[in-house]
């Protein structure tokens, strides 16, 4: 058998695979498992909360082993995070459900009244015998009994010397009487985890790369966790098979048993267009979720962004779906957004009430147009798209703080086959934008289509502008077949959710929207940005080796807090690494800050992999 050193350092070894680590800290947990848990039944005094805090405990070490200095310590170290869960769990003790199976100790219906109650006063008697003796003795006695572990082997674990360990048994056994002594062995050893391995397989499960043939179990893990959703989840799995691993980068593994092969959980990570920002999926059976899987998952995935260099993740998920909700938002991701998917049903829509209000937007000289059009004849039709849908979304109090999308994710995203240009409706007055809503095929369910954003320009609410992109939006989603609109509504946007129920969408469920930064800012004093805020310009060299205007500068500004880079169609908030070091969200870049003797911004250095860009601060 392999010593705990040596199982230690394979379970962190940076040259060993998840499956590899994972197994050898599967033999920690089956060397160790009763001593967490008569550890944790000697604090807890109650079998079913001791087996949750040993199994919190495995799972708290597991992610934690990397911290672990010195092997040899290990059992010390088990111990004090079992005690702190202990402690957790005694300060929000609850009510406590026992589980059918405690039935089955209760004694056969064959025996007496008189007998029964004798028992149960006699195992009450030990209960309180033991509970009477003091902690540090109980403890002993519990790790001793619950598999006869060597007085060595408990002075390890409670790191004390086999002196001490013995003297405190023999004060315990002084105590009790040896036939309390027998039924609380035999009570600790009918409840060890070591009695079969339904303890130990609840980490007992492997990661390994995710194969074709792994979608028909996935998708029955997903039916099986919400029935309800049976079309939703049918579109998440076309989704996933349609996704361009050409273009864009995907990691992805299952979790299963490593003993009967059973599929446990998936999880993958999607690159999307705006480049270093990741999605996150994790399908997880919720009795796995908690027991070493969905670290498993989780953790191997965030080495992977770590290694692309992604910036931000964000998982979407269900609302009910608590417990996965929670489990990544003890693990650092924050809520960002909370949406009601709506539905219409097309066929059924009734628009003639409201086709005056259209009416009345066309008199004073609004047209609606669409995307597809406007770029026949206009050339800059994309760029004042951008502008104007930045600007819209600026002004959206739900959005803040807002960070402009650049404008070549835009530009990705019109490359994409679920993009509808003749279906990107656009409000039009006096030859500006000043209105947009989009109908595309993301996340549409079968046979229907998606609306994706609806916005006016401030100065064009309330005049019946939405309604009628709306109106034009519905109508050519029954000219062209669809069944079903599918729509996503904040519910801080009152207005446009009034309007869309009005029109006859339905509240179907809620979405929620979590997101985790992965670099790490660094709190600044934002009076140093009054330093930097200016306009810079690239090199001249630089400038026309890109074919770029010879005029092109980089206009630095302050709003609040935070400080904003503009250049051309892009606009980002860049972020501090340090006082003079920053990353944006939507680039792989760093931007570093160079100061003159007076601590005046000379210069700026812009960084990616194989390119290196100097700007000058214009004066």
């Amino acid at each position: 058998m392999k010593d705990t050193r040596t199982l230690i350092a394979r379970a962190t070894a940076a040259d060993a695979t998840p499956v590899e680590k994972h197994e050898a800290f599967g033999e920690i947990v089956t060397r160790f498992q009763d001593l967490a848990y008569g550890c944790a039944y000697a604090v807890l005094n109650d079998f079913y909360l001791a087996e949750d805090a040993a199994q919190e405990s495995f799972i708290m070490a597991w992610q934690k082993l990397d911290q672990l200095r010195e092997p040899e310590a290990f059992p010390g170290w088990l111990r004090r995070i079992v005690l702190t869960q202990c402690h957790r769990m005694r300060r929000g003790r609850r009510l406590l459900f026992v589980p059918l199976e405690a039935g089955l100790q209760i004694p056969a219906a064959g025996a007496g009244p008189h007998e029964v109650a004798e028992q149960l006063e006699l195992a009450e008697k030990v209960l309180s015998a033991i509970r009477a003796l003091p902690e540090r003795e109980r403890m002993v006695t519990t790790l001793f009994y619950i598999n006869e572990f060597s007085q060595h082997d408990i002075g390890e674990f409670l790191e004390l010397p086999v002196t001490t360990v013995a003297k405190r048994l023999y004060s315990a056994r002084q105590r009790l009487k040896e036939r309390m002594i027998e039924m609380y062995q035999d009570d600790l050893q009918e409840h060890r985890p070591s009695r079969d391995e339904a303890f130990a397989n609840q980490v007992k499960a492997q990661l390994r790369p995710f194969a074709e043939q792994d979608w028909e179990p996935i998708t029955a893990l997903a039916y099986t966790l919400e029935p309800d959703f049976r079309a939703d989840n049918d579109l998440w799995l076309r989704n996933r098979r349609q996704f361009d691993e050409a273009r864009y980068v995907r990691r992805h593994y299952v979790a299963e048993h490593a003993e009967t092969r059973q599929i446990l959980g998936y999880g993958s990570i999607e690159q999307t267009i705006f480049l270093p920002r990741y999605r996150l999926f994790l399908v997880v059976d919720p009795k796995w979720l908690r027991n070493g899987v969905g670290d498993l998952l989780l953790n191997r995935l965030m080495d992977d962004l770590r290694e692309v260099n992604a910036i931000t993740v964000w998982h979407r998920n269900y609302a009910q779906l608590t417990d996965l909700l929670a489990f990544l938002a003890e693990r650092g991701f924050v809520e960002v957004i909370r949406v009601w998917d709506l539905r219409l049903d097309v066929s059924g829509a009734d628009l003639l009430p409201f086709l005056p209000a259209a009416e009345q937007v066309a008199a004073r000289g609004i047209t609606i147009t669409t995307f597809a059009e406007e770029r026949e004849h206009d050339a800059e039709s994309l760029h004042k798209l951008h502008e104007f849908l930045n600007s819209v979304k600026a002004d959206d109090p739900g959005r803040q703080p807002f960070t402009p999308a650049p404008f070549e994710s835009v530009v990705r995203w019109f490359e994409r086959s679920y993009v509808l240009p003749d279906a990107c409706f656009i409000a039009k007055h006096q030859g500006q934008y000043i209105g947009y809503t989009d109908l595309n095929l993301l996340e549409a369910v079968a046979g229907g289509i998606t609306q994706g954003f609806t916005g006016v320009a401030r100065e064009y609410r309330g005049q019946g502008v939405a309604m009628a992109l709306k109106l034009r939006a519905i109508e050519y989603a029954r000219e062209h077949g669809h069944q079903t609109v599918r729509a996503f509504n904040r519910p801080a946007h009152a207005a446009l959710l009034t309007l869309n129920e009005r029109l006859g969408f339905r509240r179907h469920f809620s979405y929620v929207t979590l997101e985790r930064c992965l670099r790490e800012m660094a709190k600044v004093d934002p009076r140093i940005y009054d330093a930097y805020v200016g306009r810079y310009a690239p090199e001249p060299d630089l400038l026309r080796q890109y074919g770029l205007p010879p005029d092109m500068a980089l206009t630095l500004k302050k709003e609040g807090d935070r400080l904003i880079g503009e250049m051309k169609d892009a606009q980002d908030e860049w972020l501090p690494e340090s006082e003079t070091r920053f990353f944006t969200e939507f680039h792989y870049g760093q931007i570093e800050f160079f100061k003159d003797e007076q601590g005046r911004a000379t210069h700026i250095i812009y960084r990616e992999p194989n390119l290196e860009v100097r700007a000058n601060k214009i004066k």
